[in-house]
């Protein structure tokens, strides 16, 4: 499972960096001047819709919710062990939590960054608007955004939500057994 997920790191980074190469009023590019064109802009932005959406469709369904879901049992597992037991498998254990702990809210927040820098993208070229057609194709636009299953897509409030799972959950495991 976690092999089938790992591929979309690499998307979200491709997609990071080509949005930041997007934004006007940028200071240092990587890309030629002439690719930030108003026309190049729409043409772009759309292939990256359509990107997201088929990314969207291989990985939503059952790869990110599994290794959300699989990552947060984890954590809750290992918090639970090591305040449970002692001794140097306790020790393991709370290593082993907080590497998962920084492997999945570090994941998890660069995916929401996505969102977040495809609005400020919007955003800037909003600004810079000067033809109908531009205003008209930002106002239709929306922020590319990845989901987790069909239900809700990751932003940062989901990663403080999800925390606030493990925590419950933990807690409620200590004070059962």
């Amino acid at each position: 499972m976690h092999l089938y997920s790992f591929p979309a790191i690499e998307l979200v980074f491709s997609v990071l960096e080509i949005l930041d190469e997007m934004k006007v009023g940028g200071t240092i590019y990587t890309t030629k001047n002439s690719l930030r064109t108003p026309s190049n802009f729409m043409k772009l932005y759309r292939e990256l819709q359509v990107l997201n959406v088929n990314a969207c469709n291989v990985y939503s369904p059952l790869a990110l919710p599994a290794t959300q879901w699989l990552f947060s049992i984890w954590i809750i597992f290992c918090i639970y062990g090591c305040i449970k037991f002692s001794g140097p498998f306790a020790f393991i254990m709370f290593v082993g939590a907080i590497n998962v702990i920084v492997a999945l809210v570090g994941i998890l927040s660069l995916m929401a960054e996505v969102d977040v820098r495809s609005k400020q993208l919007l955003r800037s070229w909003n600004g810079h608007s000067k033809s109908d057609l531009l205003k008209h194709f930002i106002r239709s636009s929306q922020s590319i955004r990845l989901y987790i299953g069909t239900f809700y897509y990751i932003d940062h409030g989901m990663v403080l939500t999800m925390l606030k799972f493990i925590s419950e959950c933990t807690v409620n495991l200590i004070i059962l057994y």
